[in-house]
């Protein structure tokens, strides 16, 4: 008889120790600073999406607009793109000019 061993999946939850103290979450960003994607938290489609829109690690974004609860624009390369609270929560930022 044998046995079958298979890997589970598990989905990847950034713990608090990991995530460096000067990152942030895009959803709680300030409207009209400059801010650098650090790292994208999500599965292999989220990520494709993203980075198709040009959510790059490494490239420098800036809050256009905030609306209360909903969506959050983000300046891009110079396009316009509005996100979800969910999905911006997903991506970590580091404001440009501070020191690591």
């Amino acid at each position: 008889m044998f046995l079958f061993h298979r890997k589970l999946k598990r989905r990847y939850h950034p713990d608090l120790e990991q995530i460096k103290s000067n990152w942030i979450a895009l959803s709680e960003a300030q409207i009209e600073k400059q801010y650098k994607i650090e790292k994208i938290y999500g599965g292999n489609f989220f990520n494709m999406r993203l980075l198709s829109l040009g959510f790059i690690p490494g490239e420098q974004i800036m809050v256009v607009n905030r609306y209360g609860n909903g969506p959050i624009t983000v300046n891009v390369k110079g396009n316009k793109i509005a996100l979800g609270r969910g999905a911006a929560a997903k991506i970590m930022i580091s404001e440009v000019g501070k020191n690591a």
